[in-house]
């Protein structure tokens, strides 16, 4: 369970049940340094498991569990999977697997769908408790503090885990002016989640063979969002509007961290968090300067050999996580960094024209939309074709519906608004992304 949104992503918690993985996740990273090292023996641990409902007259489940790093079967029909921690690190127990031991052993039915971009469960019900659009997920937190995904982080003796069904990351859905789903804190990360419910079908924007047209998805895009401020990802759409209009970001990128701004660690994180601190990074811009130094240095060391970023130090680069570190430091003059980065995501392109979360995996609207992001700022070009000749403008007007939204992908839309919003910041220009901004240096 990636808790888009969540991404970032994001794509709750998120990239949470929801397309947000920017899935600004969606999620802080709270990974047990024993699994980000290299191997020693899997072992049980033992730890305070607590299920519950919003509403609910009792919790489904509290008390201690022991549990190991095994394979996980969520019930969708697609078998057991990996569920032991961080990729290539050695196996540890993880909240999902110590889920899994609890409701068997009490003979209570969970279900949750695999997504092998994710690499992770999206929990879709627990008992009588089911995640449910708009604003009612199932979320994850460790320790108190949310973790980067059910199967993603290891678990260490005597800790804290909590799953609980409610309004997002368990706070009341936002509305414009207060808003949904965003980074960090429970924002989760930038990235996509997993998508679910069906939707009407898409409709592409022009006449076959014709080029896309991003001022008209854009606007149609912009409409929607301003019709529907109450639904989750309603944060996404606040900060997309207000780099649209051209005006101030700040307090719409700080909205997304619900009141964590003030958080920052003496080292530049937000939690070591990568996305939130991106988007602290944004939120503060020229109001703190030594703040948001200290910030950049700290995204700058979390850069991977291979241009991109992962939404915790030691996970390995996505696409909507690389696309929002990479508006991040291009806002902040790192232009060199914002180039590596953006060359990352060009190189991730699907053949459809798309992108993935994960390079390899399947195109979705919001990894498309914060891959455009980053390669504006990069200027490497939002033209350019796959080898199939397909482009990302095309890809995105292929799920675009006769209400402005865009699908998640094709016959998906569980969070449309989180989706569309995401999708509309790769729609806008380059100057618009980049306004307030530091003026960045000169690109080699």
């Amino acid at each position: 369970m990636r808790s888009r949104p969540g991404s970032a992503a994001v794509r709750a918690s998120a990239r949470t049940a929801a397309p947000g993985r920017l899935r600004l996740a969606a999620a802080a990273c709270v990974v047990a340094a024993a699994a980000l090292v290299a191997a020693a023996p899997a072992r049980a641990v033992t730890v305070e498991l607590r299920v519950e409902a919003a509403g609910a007259p009792a919790p489904l489940f509290v008390g201690p569990v022991a549990t190991a790093p095994h394979p996980v079967d969520g019930g969708d029909g697609s078998g057991p999977h990996a569920c032991d921690g961080p990729v290539g690190a050695a196996a540890a127990a993880t909240a999902t697997g110590a889920l899994d031991d609890a409701m068997r052993a009490a003979g209570i039915p969970w279900r949750g769908s695999w997504n092998p971009d994710f690499r992770d469960f999206f929990i879709e019900r627990i008992g009588a408790y089911a995640s449910r659009a708009p604003d009612e997920y199932w979320s994850l937190t460790v320790d108190g503090a949310y973790a980067p995904g059910g199967c993603l982080a290891a678990l260490a003796e005597g800790d804290e885990v909590r799953f609980f069904c409610g309004p997002l990351f368990g706070e009341q859905p936002p509305v414009e002016g207060g808003t949904g789903g965003g980074a960090g804190g429970g924002g989760g990360g930038a990235g996509s989640v997993p998508g679910g419910g069906a939707a009407g079908p898409s409709t592409a924007t022009g006449v076959p063979g014709a080029p896309p047209r991003p001022g008209r998805l854009a606007t149609r895009a912009a409409r929607y969002l301003r019709h529907h401020r109450e639904a989750a990802g309603a944060l996404w759409s606040r900060l997309a509007l207000a780099v649209r209009r051209g005006g101030p970001i700040e307090a719409a990128a700080a909205a997304l961290l619900r009141g964590r701004l003030g958080e920052l660690r003496r080292d530049g994180s937000l939690g070591e968090d990568v996305n939130a601190t991106a988007i602290a990074v944004i939120a503060l811009d020229r109001r703190a300067p030594r703040r948001v130094g200290r910030a950049v240095a700290w995204l700058t060391r979390a850069q991977h050999p291979d241009g991109g970023f992962g939404f915790c130090r030691g996970v390995p680069s996505d696409v909507d996580t690389t696309g929002l570190v990479a508006w991040a430091l291009a806002r902040a003059g790192r232009a060199a960094a914002a180039r590596r980065a953006g060359r990352f995501v060009a190189a991730a392109q699907s053949s459809d024209g798309g992108f993935p979360l994960s390079p390899g995996g399947e195109s979705n609207a919001q990894s498309t939309g914060l891959a455009l992001v980053a390669l504006r700022v990069a200027r490497l070009g939002v033209g350019r074709p796959s080898a199939s000749g397909a482009t990302p403008l095309g890809y995105l007007a292929s799920l675009a519906r006769p209400d402005g939204s865009l699908e998640y992908a094709s016959g998906s839309a569980p969070t449309p608004v989180w989706t569309t919003a995401q999708a509309l910041l790769g729609l806008l220009p380059r100057g618009k992304l980049l306004r307030g901004g530091r003026r960045a240096a000169p690109l080699p």
